[in-house]
């Protein structure tokens, strides 16, 4: 049970994060759905999480019928129910429900807080840089992160000289493939194909969008791979993604790999393209022609998908396309292609696009630049410093040689040194025991030296959490409404889980007699061949199988009852005339 309960908790983190990002992005219609006692379900709640069970797409919410809106708003019905139950009988007040929502607070507070710091004010920019596509070239100059001085001073001298050639005229393929560290260089003259924003490391990407077509840089840019020369090769408008169709005859190879016709393929793809110029059935002739088995049954579909996702050849064309254009023959590691665009997905507008930005910030490398900055600015305005005498402690008594995991911190300090303060804050203080807990919970730092860069670092990452909470606080975050409605939506589902385990799974009960008759009832369910002869599975294998089948039906019965019973007692009213306005927004 344990384990279900944690696996519960950690589905219910994943859905209320999702969440936000849907509340961030609709106005509150706040009209009523529905009323269950004394409590309302809103529009904005209905059309919330309606959107969220498939999958945020609000085109497919405005086309869904009035059936499957009250088959979805009876189950929000349903947990209100339970949740009103839940709180009559005290489960607000029980410690396990306490905790876990103390819990909660400490853990999404800190996380709300960054969405709101951090990400919010970063994604409308990324939009603007995300309507366009660029294509780039670059030189690289290697300069690890650790470079000596005489190292550094080399690696500009020489990028100079780079920039200098490039001034001169000197074609920028050419001066590429002699003088990058970036091995692909030699093969494609520094060519890095296209990219829209939140794909690079942000001093790249601010390099490369302030550039017209055309120019190079004339400084070079500094990253944490070295130093880059680059140059615009082209900007456009980008879509969403496109939706195509292929008809591919393979390269045929010997069991070597080698190839081994290639002629035959090639005037294959020749015949099934003029068939194409004569008007024949694009879907007919890849259902008929194409080798590729995964797209051929379907008329050569491949669904939509974006840039970048397909061998460059086949991307460099498919994205030129026009809607129901095919190009000539494409020739792909994979062999020839003859590429049809069935549909281009515009690129949407802001509030449909930002969840989606939201989730592209977050693994951009932009976002832990900005992360860490924000981070970093907490920590020094609640004067976070280290304390000399708690670290000279932990300095003289750690081998600085070793790695942290492998040292064993419990026979190096007593149980009051562990007290030792080893850096204070504004509102608290770090200590020698709390370092230690948290490495028996972490192992990210295990490879790492025990130098004081890297106690400084743990130090840090220590300190965030409550410090995070405290600027939480201090914001008011936790009287933002979005926030109050992602706590209210965590707390129903705790009151839910628990509703269901002390008022219908602990009621349920299977019998022998139960499971022999569900056995005996479907007896065709448990035959199996062995030969010619008809053998079945015997009754004591099955019966863990079957338990649960029987659990599962009498949970839908007993919820069904219960569920009932509450109805009697929280009278239900649904306003279908609301309800038929849902997403008209």
């Amino acid at each position: 049970m344990k384990r279900q309960k944690t696996l519960f908790l950690l589905l219910v983190i994943t859905i209320i994060s999702s969440m936000f990002l849907v509340y961030g992005c609709n106005k509150k219609n706040k009209s009523v759905v529905a009323e269950i006692g004394t409590e309302k379900i809103l529009m904005y709640e209905f059309e919330n999480q309606f959107l969220r069970s498939i999958g945020n797409n609000t085109d497919s919410a405005k086309n869904t019928t009035m059936e499957q809106r009250k088959d979805f708003l009876d189950l929000m019905i349903k947990l209100k129910l339970k949740v009103l139950d839940a709180t009559e009988k005290g489960y607000l007040d029980s410690p396990d429900i306490k905790n876990d929502i103390e819990n909660y607070k400490k853990n999404y507070i800190s996380a709300f807080l960054i969405d709101k710091k951090v990400v919010d004010p970063q994604i409308k920019e990324l939009y603007e840089k995300k309507k366009y596509e660029v294509r780039a070239s670059h030189i690289l100059v290697n300069l690890p992160q650790t470079a000596t001085p005489e190292d550094s001073v080399k690696a500009y001298e020489k990028a100079n000289k780079v920039i200098e050639r490039l001034k001169n005229g000197e074609d920028f393929g050419l001066v590429a493939g002699e003088m990058s560290d970036d091995p692909s260089a030699k093969t494609n003259g520094g060519d890095l194909y296209y990219f829209t924003g939140g794909m690079t490391v942000p001093e790249f990407e601010e390099g490369v969008y302030k550039l017209s077509v055309g120019d190079f840089t004339k400084k070079p840019i500094r990253t944490m791979f070295g130093l880059h020369i680059v140059k615009l090769t082209d900007k456009k408008k980008r879509n969403d993604g496109i939706k195509a169709s292929h008809i591919l005859i393979q390269t045929q190879k010997d069991s070597l790999g080698n190839v081994i016709d290639s002629v035959a393929s090639y005037n294959k793809i020749q015949e099934i393209y003029a068939k194409l110029k004569a008007g024949e059935d694009f879907s007919k002739l890849a259902v008929e022609f194409s080798q590729d088995p995964g797209s051929a049954p379907k008329g050569g579909d491949l669904g939509f998908f974006d840039r970048r996702r397909m061998v460059q050849p086949f991307d460099s064309t498919a994205f030129t396309l026009k809607v129901g254009e095919f190009s000539p023959p494409v020739r792909t590691p994979y062999g020839w292609h003859i590429i049809k665009v069935t549909e281009i997905k515009p690129y949407a507008d802001f509030d449909k696009s930002k969840d989606q930005l939201k989730n592209d910030f977050k693994r951009s490398p932009i976002y832990k630049t900005e992360y860490d900055k924000y981070v970093a600015k907490c920590l020094n305005d609640v004067n976070l410093k280290l304390d000399k005498d708690g670290m000279a402690l932990l300095y003289t008594r750690v081998d600085s040689t070793k790695n942290i995991g492998s040292i064993m911190f419990d026979s190096l300090f007593n149980q009051s040194e562990r007290n030792t303060k080893l850096a204070a804050y504004d509102g608290g203080v770090v200590t020698l025991n709390d370092v230690m807990t948290y490495l028996q919970n972490s192992k990210e730092q295990y490879t790492f030296p025990a130098n004081p860069q890297t106690f400084k670092m743990i130090v840090d990452e220590i300190a965030k959490s409550p410090v995070l909470s405290a600027v939480a606080l201090k914001e008011k975050i936790d009287k933002d409404e979005d926030y109050l409605d992602l706590m209210k939506e965590y707390v129903s589902g705790l009151l839910r889980e628990k509703i269901d385990l002390e008022q219908i799974s602990s009621k349920i009960k299977i019998s022998d007699e139960d499971i022999q008759k569900y056995y005996d009832s479907h007896l065709s369910q448990y035959t199996y061949k062995d030969g010619t002869e008809d053998k079945y599975r015997p009754l004591e294998e099955a019966k863990s199988e079957i338990t649960n089948i029987l659990r599962q039906e009498k949970f839908v019965e007993t919820e069904k009852a219960y569920v009932e019973t509450l109805k009697q007692k929280y009278p239900v009213k649904i306003n279908t005339e609301e309800l038929v306005k849902a997403f008209k927004d």
